[in-house]
């Protein structure tokens, strides 16, 4: 089935509608707890609608997470071109992407436990929106180096270590955890991973 063109970086019309309200409907009931005349009622359409523009429930589901995922929100706050130094600029993008990723916890932790039910939907969201983020990260790192900021490395690999310990922090106070750490420790902390991501933990060669 052709893809209806008003899917493709847009959020007018029925299809955004559909998509907008799937993704909250999912977020909050979960895959098995919603149904797709819950979601044609929730976005003022035919049910009918949905399953002309996505087929069945499963094809909303890839469609909506991957159009509505919130690591598109975490990618939009990052920017590693601004001025200052280095340490500072990520440690500042850093508390920006924890803000956004608080914001999408409940979007988060649908999508996983989704993932986790129903196996069959891992590459979709788990590989292709990482994949995605390192990708971008990985560009912005690379202007990094070329101008001189960082040292030459694999960006790739540094995206994905820059991710991690963001990413670690995260699941351990918000996902796992209650939240229950100070803005000023919550700082320190970035601050200090930020400064083991730029110069390491060892003292050269040993022996």
């Amino acid at each position: 089935m052709e893809e209806p063109s008003d899917l493709v970086g847009s959020r007018r019309g029925s299809a955004g509608k559909i998509l907008r309200s799937a993704f909250e409907l999912f977020a909050e009931r979960g895959y098995d707890g919603t149904t797709t005349k819950d979601i044609a009622s929730a976005a003022g359409v035919n049910e009918v609608t949905i399953f002309r523009l996505f087929g069945n429930k499963e094809g909303l589901f890839r469609k909506a997470v991957l159009e509505m995922h919130p690591s598109r929100s975490v990618r939009s706050v990052v920017d590693l071109g601004g001025g200052g130094p280095v340490e500072e600029l990520l440690v500042r993008n850093s508390l920006k992407v924890l803000e956004s990723l608080k914001s999408n916890r409940h979007a988060f932790m649908m999508m996983i436990g989704e993932v986790w039910r129903h196996p069959e939907l891992k590459g979709d969201f788990g590989t292709e929106s990482m994949d995605a983020s390192v990708r971008f990260l990985a560009g912005q790192i690379q202007e990094m180096v070329d101008k001189g900021w960082l040292r030459v490395v694999d960006p790739f690999i540094a995206a994905r270590s820059w991710i991690g310990l963001v990413q670690s922090h995260y699941i351990h106070y918000y996902l796992m955890g209650n939240g229950s750490i100070s803005s000023e420790d919550e700082e320190r902390l970035l601050r200090g991973m930020t400064d083991i991501f730029l110069n390491g933990v060892g003292k050269g060669r040993i022996g």
